[in-house]
C-alpha cells in the first residue's frame, strides 16, 4: 500500500489520524533540522546578553566571541533601523522581513555585522604587526565617536540587552580605530584608494583569501540581528 492509501486508512477512524498527526510533525522537525529552515528553527534565537562567551568566528587562531562582536550588532542594528524607520515609520519592523538581492533585510545585516569584525580583526593584526599607535588626535576623535555611540545605545536601551559594559564597546572601537588606520597604510602602499578595502570593496576579497578564518555557524545563524538592541 503506498503512502497516499495509507494516510487515507489513518483518515478513516481518529486514532488513526491521531498517529497521521504526530507522523506529519515528525517530517516537518527532520525537515527543519535538515534544511535549516522553517518556523521552528526561526524562533530559536540566541538571548544575546547570556551568550556573550560563544565564539562566533576565529580569524587566525583569534576567537571572537558574542561579547567581542556586541559592537558590530548594535551598529548594524543602528544603521538599519534608520532606513527602516524612513521605510515605514509606524513599523520600521516590516523592513527588518523585506526580502531582496536573495535574502532577509534581517539576515544582510547580520551577515554584514560578522564581515566587519572579520574585516577589523585581519587589519588590526596588521596594525599590531607593524606597531602602529593611534596618535593623540586620533585618540581624541575616538573619544567622541564612544561617547555619541555609547549615548545612543543606552538612549534605545540596548546595553542592557547586549549585555556588555560600557569598557567592552570602547576596546572594540578602539580596535576599529587602529584597523582603519592601518587600512588607510596599506591601502595608500598599494596604490588603492581606502574604500578598495572596506568589508565589502573590490580589493579586500583578494586579501581575505589569504586568511584563515572559519564562521562558527552553529552559533552565528541563532543571532536574531534586528530583535537584540531593538525591538519589533
Amino acid at each position: 500500500m503506498g503512502f497516499r492509501q495509507k494516510l487515507q486508512a489513518y483518515h478513516n477512524s481518529s486514532w488513526k489520524y491521531i498517529v497521521t498527526v504526530v507522523l506529519v510533525v515528525i517530517l516537518l522537525l527532520v525537515v527543519t533540522v535538515r534544511y535549516g529552515g522553517g518556523l521552528t528553527a526561526r524562533r530559536q534565537v540566541l538571548v544575546y546578553s547570556d551568550s556573550l562567551d560563544m565564539v562566533a568566528v576565529t580569524v587566525n587562531g583569534v576567537e571572537l566571541t558574542l561579547r567581542d562582536l556586541a559592537f558590530y550588532v548594535a551598529y548594524e542594528e543602528g544603521q538599519v533601523e534608520e532606513m527602516a524607520i524612513v521605510y515605514d515609520p509606524d513599523d520600521p519592523g516590516a523592513y527588518w522581513n523585506v526580502h531582496t538581492d536573495g535574502t532577509y533585510v534581517s539576515i544582510a545585516a547580520r551577515n554584514a555585522a560578522l564581515q566587519m569584525a572579520i574585516h577589523d580583526e585581519i587589519f588590526y593584526e596588521m596594525a599590531l604587526g607593524e606597531e602602529i599607535e593611534l596618535s593623540d588626535d586620533d585618540l581624541e576623535l575616538l573619544a567622541d565617536s564612544q561617547y555619541d555611540f555609547w549615548s545612543d545605545l543606552e538612549d534605545r536601551d540596548g546595553a542592557e540587552k547586549l549585555g556588555v559594559t560600557e569598557d567592552v564597546i570602547d576596546e572594540t572601537m578602539e580596535k576599529i580605530a587602529l584597523a582603519q588606520k592601518y587600512q588607510g597604510i596599506y591601502a595608500e602602499l598599494m596604490g588603492r584608494d581606502y574604500e578598495d578595502y572596506d568589508f565589502d570593496g573590490s580589493w579586500y576579497e583578494d586579501l581575505l583569501d589569504e586568511q584563515d578564518y572559519e564562521i562558527n555557524k552553529s552559533v552565528w545563524r541563532w543571532v536574531d540581528v534586528g530583535n537584540v538592541t531593538l525591538e519589533h
